[in-house]
This record gives structure tokens, sequence and C-alpha cells, in this order.
């Protein structure tokens, strides 16, 4: 008997991808006086979406995140420029680290790193990483009660 289920493979991977997305900023923000150096960023929100309706169409039961209480309070944007609560763009098959386009040169060194993306970006990831933590534990704390333990 395994004690992984699909919802805790899921959230594993959501970590994995959360650290890998960690990493790739750290490496940004390391090489940010780096002439020439092009930011990094990590998706990995399209494997996980993925294996989410993998699951779904396995087990019959929605997981749609935009329909569930969440979405009430979902973080919506005016602009193209502003952080989204929601993924928009995916890449396919596993974490990717990729240069990021988004960034305008602005320097005459040809460094794309830029400090305040680079925290926001940082400040995101430790909150999400934060709360699938959580989710984790929480779903350990049940099996654990479910087994007998206080």
């Amino acid at each position: 008997m395994s004690l992984i289920d699909p919802t805790t493979s899921i959230l594993k991977d959501a970590l994995d991808g959360l650290t890998a997305r960690q990493s790739a900023i750290s490496s940004n923000l390391a090489n940010i006086d780096t002439p020439g150096y092009q930011a990094q960023t990590v998706d990995f929100e399209t494997t996980l979406r993925s294996e989410v309706q993998a699951m779904e169409s396995s087990t019959g039961e929605a997981a749609d995140p935009s329909a569930g209480p969440a979405a009430n309070v979902a973080m919506r944007t005016t602009d193209p420029r502003q952080y989204s609560s929601v993924a928009s763009s995916f890449a396919s098959g596993g974490q990717s680290i990729e240069n990021s386009a988004a960034n305008e040169n602005l320097r005459n060194d040809n460094n794309t790193v830029d400090l305040e993306t680079e925290m926001t970006a940082l400040t995101e990831t430790q909150i999400q990483y934060s709360a699938v933590s959580r989710l984790i534990t929480a779903k350990y704390s049940q099996l654990y009660d479910v087994l007998g333990g206080h």
C-alpha cells in the first residue's frame, strides 16, 4: 500500500516546481551585475495542470481551481504587464527553464534581470511554497488521525 495518492503526487510536483523556480530566481539575483546575463524563468504549471486533468479524467471528479472558493478572490489584471494569480502561459512537458523574453533590455550591458520583478517573483514563490507545504502537512495529519493518532 502506498501513502502517495494522486493528490499528494501533484502537491509534491508543485513543491518541486516551486523549488526550481526559486533556484532560477536566486540565479538571476546572483547575476544581476553580470553583463549579458539573460534572466531565467521556470514554468511548471503546464505539467501540473495536465496532471490535475489526468486525475480528473481517471476519477471523474472536477478539480477546476477557477470554479472553487478561491475564484471569488482571484487577482484580476487590467494591464498585460501586471502579474496574474492564474498562469497564462504554459510550457509543455515538465519544468522548463527559459530565458525571460518579457524583460525589455533597458540596460547598456544587455543584462535582463530586473530587481523588482525578481523580488516580486521570489515573494510570490515563497507564499505559494508555504501554501502547498501546509496542504501536504494537513493531508498527512488527516492520515495520522485516521490511523488512530492524536
